[in-house]
């Protein structure tokens, strides 16, 4: 289904040459032209040369996030607390969110090398994606940190209230119980407070990634409007030579 664009100062005219057998209303066929057009998917030495190296250095950083929040993740989850149901030894997002900013990362790098039309609008929608997915990190992270407990595990047998008196072995059993708690619930604050940090990161990386694949764009737009209306005033001058030489 071949679609051609012509430009000129102020007008854009899409010529499509639709399928006469396809009972599709003529959008559908206008949409699927746009899509298989071979300009969305070739290379853009436009957009190559505007975009530079900036998406590979953040899909790098980004892919570098990723790895770095599986592992820290992945600490808690032995650590044997107990949460509400929100928290990561249920829903386990610290697991799933790493993996999906290093999918976020590969993207940005393959549209720095291979910078067509269609790869850097993928691109700038999956790191806006990923500035929610980075947010929503965020705010996981502060609720664990400010629920985070350490259940029944110094308190006495709650089944038989009538115990005697504790020995003084006991009280004192007892006591390093809960500072051994206490040291444990700083050490899970200090995961979750690095996951923490690393969700504000990764939540300025995607945003400097959607803010320069969107630049790219807009320059590329201009760069080759610019090229076609030169190449239409060429062909609009040559015309002008043509019909005023027979007059001479």
């Amino acid at each position: 289904m071949p679609l051609s664009i012509t430009r000129a100062p102020g007008v854009t005219v899409l010529t499509l040459t639709s399928d006469p057998e396809s009972n599709w209303p003529p959008l559908c066929h206008l949409i699927k032209g746009l899509c298989y057009s071979p300009s969305c998917y070739e290379v853009s030495q436009h957009l190559k040369a505007t975009m530079g190296s900036s998406q590979a250095i953040l899909g790098a950083l980004q892919i570098m996030v990723g790895l770095t929040t599986i592992a820290v993740g992945i600490i808690p989850m032995f650590g044997g607390y107990a949460n509400p149901w929100w928290n990561m030894d249920v829903n386990l997002f610290s697991l799933w969110m790493g993996p999906v900013f290093v999918l976020f990362g590969i993207v940005c790098i393959l549209s720095q090398k291979y910078p067509s039309r269609c790869l850097v609008i993928v691109n700038a929608f999956l790191n806006i994606c990923g500035m929610l997915f980075a947010m929503a990190n965020l705010i996981l992270c502060a609720i664990n940190i400010g629920v985070i407990d350490i259940w029944d595990v110094c308190q006495p047998d709650y089944w038989n209230p009538d115990n005697p008196t504790q020995s003084p072995n006991k009280k004192y059993l007892e006591k390093r119980c809960w500072q051994g708690i206490d040291h444990m619930l700083m050490f899970l604050r200090g995961i979750n407070g690095i996951l923490l940090l690393l969700a504000v990161v990764q939540l300025f990386l995607a945003l400097s990634a959607a803010i320069l694949a969107s630049k790219a764009l807009r320059r590329g737009e201009k760069e080759c409007q610019g090229v076609d209306d030169t190449e239409v005033y060429k062909a609009l001058l040559e015309e002008e030579e043509v019909i005023a030489k027979p007059s001479a």
